[in-house]
């Protein structure tokens, strides 16, 4: 590790542990935002702003996990 590298961690670790937060978030996304050339990640939050309101408008309608899978087998005839 370069000492200024070292000196940077020495210091964040020193921050409260909002602010270490704040840094370890920045950083993360940096690395993460960094690799989302093809915009996967901007459709992604497209689709969940678009499911979001669909919920909030009340277009749709959340189905108990259980149940899902309860009319899926009943389908099935399983």
């Amino acid at each position: 590790m370069e000492p200024d590298t070292a000196t940077l961690i020495r210091e964040a670790l020193a921050l409260d542990v909002d602010q270490r937060a704040l840094v370890a978030n920045t950083l993360l996304a940096s690395i993460h935002d960094s690799g989302n050339a093809d915009g996967v990640d901007d459709t992604w939050r497209i689709e969940v702003a678009k499911r979001l309101d669909e919920l909030r408008s009340g277009t749709v309608e959340l189905i108990d996990a259980d149940e899902h899978f309860a009319r899926l087998r009943a389908s099935l005839g399983t």
